[in-house]
């Protein structure tokens, strides 16, 4: 998928500058449900190949979209399915 496939499906881009991380600045994209319990991560600009982004579940790098049609389906699967309280 590409960059904007992400900002088009809602991901949230998150700035990292050279001084917080000690190196260089760079940016990645999350997207968060609920409660902010399950997210999805991106890996940061400076790691994406030939401009082909990926998301991954966040603390599990076992489960990976590269496919956008994915990622719109399980966010509306479980934006469906997430109690807003009220």
């Amino acid at each position: 998928m590409k960059e904007q496939d992400l900002i088009d499906a809602g991901f949230e881009r998150v700035d990292i500058t050279a001084k917080d991380s000690g190196h260089k600045k760079f940016h990645y994209y999350s997207y968060d449900f609920g409660n902010h319990a399950f997210s999805l991560i991106t890996p940061a600009n400076d790691e994406v190949s030939d401009g082909v982004w990926f998301a991954e579940v966040f603390e599990d790098d076992s489960i990976r979209f590269y496919d956008i049609e994915d990622v719109l389906t399980l966010i509306s699967v479980i934006n469906k399915n997430t109690i807003n309280e009220i």
